[in-house]
């Protein structure tokens, strides 16, 4: 008889589990943005390991490893500098510099030891308990679990604001969590395997597991002190890995004033801003036990390679072009896979670029038109005020986002004298809340035609959201030139309705060792590569896109190198149908016309030097390393 209490308890139990898959089952946007999450994690975990092979050893080299090490053997230094190395030189001007100092680039120089620049809470919660299991990842290894599990909190607060919402349809559930995992930077930020990307990385994955406890206690109008905690610990330590996150601990405002009513505040407060606070308490010791002073994180101190940039932080000037880059900066179309790029504010922002700001900045594209879903943030306060039941209580949190997302923009295009589109992880998100929250409440609230338009309108812009964020994932030729060329052939109809568009041929593709580029235009839709030089060993690979079946000439102005002296050099290109041309130079300077032969679609080409066609020239070891001829004002003829 006592055997049925337990029993009857235990089926009790099974009942409600059934209960709970049955719901989970039966929750479609739920399911949904599941396989998001697993299709997003297979393309975050293809990125990482096409960039670097994953691996758990190998990396002590890297500086967030070396940083553990340091933590591990109770110092905050990563590398002491050997008495001698210094000199009576100044080691923070490239001139004077000591060669060893070269082999740490942006480390912070500070007496005989070097520290790292980078937020040190991802070495505390990953790589420190990899150490102690002996392990020390690769760059792959480290950036590609933060950038999962913080997609899972992105995706997790989402489905809060779906449920907030109502009842959704399917395609806009999966279509707004594919924009939130594809717009967010991470698939580019995943393609470069640095301690830069990895910080960004352990950022984002902070950032998101703080909003999702937000989000999920403001919309619940309660939350446990473990689940204060945990949403305070992870906005503080998003600060100490990215310090431009600390504007998130705003969002404890809005969480405050949502639960105090349901909780004693005095251990509300508790919960709420003592982890958040002893973070920036640690933070500041750790900066201070290292410089001097606790708001010092390295940056006055760095070893770059720029004599002056560390005096020109934080000019008016910088603004227009930062906010230019990071919110307008078109992206340019090509011709060949994955046919969107972004490009440098010296070439998109058409203005002149005000002094000190670098004359190589990095790549970037702007929000507006990279992710322009974003433009539905505008509606946000609109629905505030005219259908606060729409997103209810969630809208406070929201707009704490968007103004934390904006001012990080504001923030990164004054301070620096540059732009890179990693910096947008910072902040891309924060604003991707708010605009995909508001349309997809206006989706579930207006109708006829006024929701046809909105949910088809911003469909269509939360598709090329994702097709742009994906795009300029893309990893370069050098990397996996086997993988490269099958993606350019399943581009091929792509390719070639826009050099129908056109209307002419496009050389698309110049790949070789030694290549000399020029900014590309908008609306040149092909390579910026304009010359290049070849050696004995060497050879080019050169794709050109046709509309149509077609001869033409590959035209350039050729200089043969000192290798062949007066000797005449043949040059042999492989085209469609593997067909041979050989063309033979003289060893002046000439304007040369090699015809081609080109079919519709991607064609492949080779330009090979060859060096001893009939025994008549011969090259000695020495000599095959040195330039055997250079191609200068490389283009194709009816372009």
């Amino acid at each position: 008889m006592a055997s049925l209490p337990t029993s009857a308890a235990g089926g009790q139990r099974r009942t409600r589990l059934s209960s709970r898959a049955s719901s989970l089952i039966s929750d479609r946007p739920t399911i949904a943005l599941a396989a998001v999450f697993v299709l997003a994690c297979a393309f975050y975990l293809w990125r990482g390991n096409y960039a670097e092979p994953f691996a758990l050893h190998g990396g002590s080299s890297s500086p967030y490893n070396r940083l553990a090490d340091a933590f591990l053997h109770f110092h905050l230094w990563v590398v002491h500098v050997p008495e001698g190395i210094l000199g009576s030189g100044n080691p923070y001007n490239p001139a004077e510099r000591p060669a060893f100092l070269f082999g740490f680039p942006d480390y912070a120089l500070y007496g005989h030891y070097l520290y790292i620049t980078w937020g040190p809470a991802p070495v505390l919660v990953w790589l420190v308990p990899l150490h102690l299991l002996g392990l020390e990842p690769s760059g792959s290894a480290i950036a590609a679990p933060f950038a999962i599990v913080g997609l899972g909190f992105a995706l997790a607060t989402l489905r809060v604001i779906l449920r907030q919402i109502g009842r959704v349809s399917l395609w806009l559930c999966m279509l707004a969590g594919l924009t939130l995992a594809c717009a967010s930077v991470l698939p580019y930020l995943l393609r470069f395997p640095f301690v830069y990307q990895e910080a960004l990385a352990a950022g984002y994955c902070f950032a998101m597991g703080g909003i999702w406890g937000a989000v999920s206690a403001v919309a619940a109008h309660r939350a446990s002190l473990k689940h204060l905690v945990f949403t305070s610990l992870c906005i503080g330590l998003a600060t100490a890995t990215r310090p431009t996150l600390g504007l998130l601990g705003l969002l404890l405002v809005p969480v405050y004033l949502s639960l105090r009513s349901t909780r004693p505040r005095r251990g509300l407060l508790a919960s709420s801003l003592a982890p958040f606070g002893a973070c920036l308490l640690l933070l500041g010791a750790y900066n201070f036990a290292r410089f001097g002073d606790p708001f010092q994180y390295g940056t006055e101190y760095q070893i770059n390679g720029i004599t002056t940039y560390t005096a020109h932080y934080g000019k008016l000037s910088y603004l227009a072009p930062g906010l230019w880059s990071y919110l307008i900066a078109p992206p340019r179309i090509g011709a060949l896979f994955p046919f969107v790029f972004i490009d440098y504010p010296q070439v998109s922002y058409p203005f002149a670029l005000p002094t000190h700001y670098l004359s190589i900045s990095e790549e970037t594209g702007g929000l507006l038109a990279m992710a322009p879903i974003a433009v539905f943030l505008a509606a946000l306060p609109w629905l505030w005020r005219r259908r606060p039941a729409l997103l209810g209580s969630l809208v406070p949190v929201l707009l704490v986002m968007a103004v934390a997302g904006i001012a990080c923009t504001i923030f990164l295009a004054y301070e620096f004298g540059d732009s890179t589109e990693r910096y947008e992880t910072d902040y891309i998100t924060l604003l991707l809340f708010g605009s995909i929250s508001a349309w997809l409440a206006l989706s579930h609230q207006l109708r006829g035609r006024a929701r046809a338009l909105v949910r088809a309108g911003g469909g269509l812009l939360a598709a090329w959201s994702c097709v742009a964020g994906v795009a300029i994932s893309y990893q370069e030729i050098e990397k996996h030139p086997s993988t490269w060329r099958t993606l350019v052939d399943l581009g091929s109809p792509v390719s070639t309705a826009i050099t129908a568009m056109a209307g002419r041929p496009i050389l698309a593709e110049v790949y070789t060792p030694n290549i000399l580029r020029a900014p590309p235009g908008y609306g040149d839709y092909g390579t910026e590569v304009t010359g290049f030089s070849l050696t004995a060993n060497d050879e080019a690979d050169i794709t050109i896109v046709s509309p149509d079946s077609r001869a033409d000439a590959l035209i350039a102005n050729t200089v043969v190198g000192p290798a062949l002296q007066a000797a005449f050099l043949v040059v042999r290109v492989v085209g469609p149908g593997r067909a041979s041309h050989v063309y033979r130079l003289s060893a002046k300077r000439q304007r040369v016309r090699i015809p081609i032969r080109l079919k519709a679609g991607i064609n492949q080409l080779v330009l090979t030097p060859v060096t001893n066609p009939a025994g008549t020239v011969t090259l000695s070891p020495e000599l095959e390393s040195q330039y055997l001829m250079t191609f200068s004002d490389f283009a194709l003829a009816s372009s």
